[in-house]
């Protein structure tokens, strides 16, 4: 049980850090939020399993004020709970794009005169753009 607990604030962390950098404090003060007020994480979870992200690679310190840091995701982190930059969504449209050209190039011969009328169409919206 005392596993699973942890791992589940582990996720929990990774997901409110979604929401942008944040103090191991305005964590649990999220969590809390999020419980409707049901639980709050103590500091002696929190900040261990904070360490645990870092070590991971999951979440780095973005800045230190003091005595107080900073926890971000980073870009591993993102992508292990679906959080992506605009810069990773480009980068994945363009994959995909790539993918469905290749595919539509392979099988031009099956293509209809309207489906053909519709990848001229959008192959002229791109280059009016690049």
């Amino acid at each position: 049980m005392y596993w699973h607990h942890r791992r589940g604030l582990k996720w929990l962390i990774l997901y409110v850090l979604s929401k942008g950098p944040m103090t191991g404090a305005q964590i649990m003060d999220e969590i809390e939020k999020m419980s409707y007020g049901m639980w709050r994480p103590s500091p002696g979870s929190v900040y261990p399993a904070l360490d645990a992200l870092e070590a991971e690679g999951l979440i780095r310190i973005s800045k230190v004020d003091g005595w107080k840091k900073y926890y971000e995701l980073t870009n591993e982190g993102r992508k292990v709970i679906g959080v992506f930059s605009e810069e990773d969504k480009i980068k994945e449209a363009i994959s995909q794009l790539e993918f469905s050209a290749r595919y539509i190039i392979e099988n031009s011969e099956k293509l209809s005169s309207e489906d053909k009328m519709r990848v001229k169409n959008i192959l002229n919206e791109l280059m009016k753009v690049l």
